[in-house]
């Protein structure tokens, strides 16, 4: 399912993940941050940022104990603690 917005290239396995990505595309942006003026088209990309704001970190490395705002770097950081 290939997104067809002019530049993009983007591709997905699952039609629902397209229709997520195509928001990105949109002006609109329904979702305010309550800190700042930041504006997202997706709840979950307002979640995100406010972790930013709140210091919430749900993301814990089971081997170090270490937590993180995002999933994407507690993964990270587990991929590099498995090469030491």
């Amino acid at each position: 399912y290939p997104c067809t917005y002019i530049g993009c290239g983007k591709v997905f396995t699952k039609p629902y993940n397209l229709k997520s990505h195509i928001k990105i595309h949109s002006t609109e942006r329904p979702y305010k941050c309550q800190y700042c003026k930041a504006r997202f088209t997706r709840g979950h990309d307002l979640n995100r940022h406010t972790r930013l704001h709140t210091g919430v970190k749900p993301f814990e490395c089971q081997k170090c104990k270490k937590r993180f705002s995002r999933s994407d770097a507690l993964s990270r950081h587990i991929k590099v603690s498995i090469k030491k």
